[in-house]
C-alpha cells in the first residue's frame, strides 16, 4: 500500500487517481498528524510525503516526520527543492527526493523501484528467518528446556504480541529478547535496550519518551526518546519490575494505543514499537503487593517465555564451558578431566553469567604448556572462591624454562591486579614496571 500525504486537494485527487490507475492501493491524507495516525493504523510499504503541510507549513516539520514511518520507504516531495534540503531528507531516513511539480514518468519509476525494494526486503527477511530456524539463535544448549525455548521464540517472533521474559538472574533474558527481534519482521530496524532500574526515576520518562527544548532545566534542545529511536523495531525493557509506579501508567497508555507524549509536548505522538520486557522478580507477587500494576502486567504478558536456570539444564554446563573457554583463549585450550567433573558436580546459583565468569577467570589463571592452555579443577575452584590459588604443579607440567618464566610472570601480574583492584598504575608500581610496560605485557598475555 502507498500512503500519499499532501495538503493540496488537486494534487491529492490527481496523483491518487493516477497511482490507483497503475494498480496500487492508495490512502490519501492532508496533514502530518493524519499521516502518523493512518500509518499507525495500517502501515504502508511506501510513503509519498510532502514536507510543507499543516499545521507548520515548514520543511523542517516535514523532515521530523520521516522517522515515524519506519520501516516503510519514504519519498519526499516538496516545492522547496534545493540540495541542502535533499541531503537533510536523506539523512533523516528518506529513500528518495522529488521536486514539485512532480513528473509523472519519474514518479512511476520511483514508485516501482521503491515497491520492488520493499518486496525484496520482505523476501530477504523471510529467507533469514527460514535459515535461522535450524540455528541456536544465540541460545546455546542441547537440553530439552533450551530446545523448547527456541521453538517458542520461533513461533512468537513473527507476531506483534508483546513478550514478557521471566527467569533468574544470569539466564540470558536479553539474549532471548535479541533472538525474538532477530527472527521477527522488524529485524532490519533497531533493537533498543533500556534497564529500568539503572535510570533514575526522575529521568526515565525523558529517556523513554524524549523531551522538547525548554521543558525543564537543562533541556537545551529537543531530544528524541528511546521509543522514537526504536520506531519500527523493538524496545527491550530490562528489569521491568523496577519501573516506578508513575512510569507504569504512561507505559500502559503506550501499550494500549501506541501513543506517547514527550516531556513538554502538548500533543501525543504515535510509534510502532514492539515491547519485550524482562525481569527476575516474581511479578504476580508484586501485583498482589501493589508494587506493580495489574493492568500493565496483563498488557505485557502477550506471551510469557521463561529462561531455565542451569540447575534445570545441567547437561548443558560442559558445552557452555567449552564455548566460553574457546572465546576467552586465543590459542589451544582444554579442560582437564577433573575440571569437567568439577563443572558437572557444582551448583551454579548465578547461572550462565556465573559460569562464564568462572571459566574466563580460570583461563586467565591457568598456566600454558606445550600442548596449549590446560584448565584444571583447581583453577576453576579458585575462580569461584572455593579454594586458594592452585600450585604450579596442579595446573600443568612445563617442558622449558621459558614456559615456567612466562607462567610465573602471568601469575604475579594477576595476583597484583587482584590486590590493587585492577588499578593499572598501582599494579605497575608494585611490580616495578612502567604503566605502559604493564599494559603491553597484559595485551601479550590476553589479560586485557
Amino acid at each position: 500500500m502507498i500512503l500519499l500525504a499532501d495538503d493540496e486537494p488537486a494534487f491529492q485527487r490527481l496523483t491518487g487517481a493516477w497511482l490507483r490507475g497503475l494498480g496500487h492501493e492508495v490512502e490519501v491524507v492532508g496533514d502530518g498528524d493524519a499521516a502518523r495516525a493512518a500509518f499507525a493504523a495500517k502501515p504502508a510499504e511506501l510513503v509519498l510525503l510532502d514536507l510543507a503541510m499543516p499545521p507548520h507549513h515548514h520543511p523542517e516539520a516535514g523532515l521530523a516526520l520521516i522517522p515515524a514511518f519506519a520501516p516503510a520507504l519514504v519519498v519526499v516531495m516538496t516545492g522547496h527543492a534545493d540540495h541542502a534540503l535533499a541531503l537533510k531528507a536523506i539523512e533523516a531516513g528518506a529513500w528518495d527526493f522529488l521536486a514539485k511539480p512532480v513528473d509523472p514518468d519519474l514518479l512511476r519509476v520511483v514508485v516501482a523501484r521503491a515497491l520492488e525494494r520493499a518486496r525484496l526486503a520482505r523476501e530477504v527477511a523471510t529467507l533469514k528467518a527460514q535459515a535461522g530456524a535450524d540455528e541456536d539463535m544465540g541460545l546455546v544448549g542441547a537440553s530439552p528446556a533450551m530446545a523448547a525455548l527456541r521453538e517458542l521464540i520461533r513461533r512468537v517472533a513473527p507476531t506483534r504480541l508483546p513478550a514478557l521474559v521471566l527467569g533468574p538472574s544470569g539466564t540470558g533474558k536479553e539474549l532471548v529478547a535479541r533472538a525474538i527481534h532477530a527472527a521477527s519482521p522488524r529485524a532490519t530496524r533497531p533493537l533498543v535496550p533500556v534497564h529500568c532500574g539503572a535510570v533514575p526515576a526522575e529521568l526515565l520518562e525523558s529517556e523513554l519518551f524524549g523531551h522538547l527544548k525548554g521543558s525543564f532545566t537543562g533541556a537545551t534542545t529537543d531530544r528524541p526518546g528511546l521509543i522514537e529511536t526504536a520506531n519500527g523495531g523493538t524496545l527491550f525493557l530490562d528489569e521491568i519490575g523496577e519501573m516506578p509506579a508513575a512510569m507504569q501508567v504512561k507505559l500502559l497508555r503506550f501499550l494500549a494505543d501506541g501513543s506517547y507524549q514527550p516531556v513538554g509536548a502538548r500533543t501525543p505522538r504515535i510509534a510502532d514499537v514492539r515491547i519485550v520486557a524482562a525481569t527476575h522478580r516474581d511479578l504476580p507477587s508484586a501485583v498482589a503487593e501493589g508494587s506493580f500494576r495489574e493492568d500493565l502486567f496483563y498488557r505485557l504478558k502477550g506471551v510469557v517465555l521463561r529462561t531455565p536456570s542451569l540447575d534445570e539444564r545441567a547437561s548443558d554446563v560442559p558445552l557452555l564451558a567449552r564455548i566460553f573457554l574457546r572465546r576467552t583463549s586465543e590459542g589451544l585450550a582444554h579442560f582437564t578431566p577433573d575440571a569437567l567433573d568439577w563443572l558437572a558436580e557444582r551448583r551454579w546459583p548465578g547461572n550462565v553469567r556465573e559460569l562464564r565468569a568462572a571459566v574466563e577467570c580460570a583461563a586467565a589463571l591457568a598456566i600454558p604448556g606445550v600442548t596449549g592452555l590446560m584448565v584444571g579443577a583447581a583453577d576453576l575452584a579458585f575462580a569461584v572462591g572455593d579454594e586458594p590459588p592452585p600450585s604450579v604443579s596442579a595446573s600443568a607440567v612445563f617442558n622449558t624454562l621459558d614456559e615456567e618464566v612466562a607462567a610465573l610472570e602471568r601469575r604475579r601480574i594477576l595476583e597484583a591486579l587482584g590486590r590493587t583492584g585492577h588499578n593499572h598504575t598501582h599494579t605497575a608500581r608494585e611490580l616495578g614496571l612502567s604503566r605502559v610496560g604493564l599494559l603491553k605485557k597484559m595485551d601479550r598475555m590476553g589479560l586485557r
